[in-house]
């Protein structure tokens, strides 16, 4: 694709990012209006709709806008999303998959705490709507969750798990992470920046703050690792196994009371120390792939 934007700046990078973004919303919801109009044997079905919208969302609004900006202002797109093929390939997955392990705690003591979360009495009226907005979210999360068979189990974790994790960390990490370190000089900046609009766009109050740390994570591992690759595959595995767990599990006894358990002295120190480990597990990578870090 031709350069067309070739002397744009950084703030000029994100304002395309987004109005590419919002044209997307319109185009994915157009066509998906239309395939959901042509008569098949899954028409009607509430499911299938979920699916059809979620990978023309996917796709449109947030794949495609950080392909075309980056084309659009690179050379070399593929480069510069760092989706190509790059050295020490297999530490960094071992990276990733360590820090998954060590930072599931965290992530599931905030996933508990922020769930938990009461506003001021004066604040009721806004409660009330997060609460609504919270549980609309929930019930077709709880639909997808449902499937019973092996065909729903590999379009939940084709849909849910890699499309949403590819196409998430080709605009947050790959586009709108590096946008805004070209912006601040900061790569600690432009982390932190991308995770709080990572975690806001995604309109749940109620699960704010864990998704906040998780995107925290995404985008150390892009600024460590310099490769889009390990965001991806750490974004699906996290998608995958709170899939995997519902599918199999998820009436077990032991699994309910997972999702239910309180906040506790030993819950919130087992936590603490995930963090510590987390935070010990990127000092130690970093030690051992010296690159400087703005």
């Amino acid at each position: 694709m031709r350069r067309i934007l070739t002397s744009a700046t950084p703030g000029t990078k994100i304002a395309f990012l987004f109005l590419f973004l919002l044209t997307g919303v319109i185009t994915a919801g157009a066509l998906s209006h239309f395939i959901l109009m042509v008569p098949g044997p899954d028409n009607g079905d509430e499911l299938y709709s979920i699916y059809v919208i979620s990978a023309l969302q996917s796709l449109f609004s947030i794949a495609m806008p950080a392909f075309l900006v980056t084309a659009m202002t690179h050379s070399r797109p593929m480069h510069y999303l760092k989706i190509e093929k790059s050295e020490k390939m297999t530490q960094k997955v071992i990276f990733a998959l360590l820090l998954f392990v060590f930072s599931y705690l965290c992530a599931s003591f905030l996933s508990q705490w922020n769930s938990g979360m009461v506003l001021p009495k004066s604040m009721s009226g806004l409660e009330q709507m997060m609460r609504s907005m919270e549980d609309a979210a929930m019930e077709t999360t709880d639909l997808l969750m449902s499937v019973d068979t092996i065909g729903g189990l590999l379009l939940n974790l084709l849909i849910v798990a890699g499309f949403a994790a590819f196409s998430e960390e080709l605009f947050f990490r790959g586009a709108l992470q590096q946008f805004l370190q070209e912006r601040f000089q900061s790569g600690h900046a432009a982390v932190w920046l991308t995770a709080l609009i990572f975690s806001l766009v995604h309109f749940q109050f109620y699960g704010f703050l864990p998704r906040l740390f998780l995107g925290a994570l995404l985008g150390y591992l892009f600024l460590y690792t310099q490769n889009l690759w390990i965001p991806v595959i750490f974004h699906f595995i996290n998608n995958a196994t709170v899939i995997v767990l519902h599918f199999f599990w998820g009436d077990a006894e032991w699994f309910i009371k997972m999702e239910e358990i309180p906040i506790t002295p030993s819950f919130t120190l087992g936590a603490i120390v995930s963090a510590m480990l987390t935070f010990l597990l990127f000092w130690m990578y970093g030690q051992r792939n010296t690159k400087t870090m703005q």
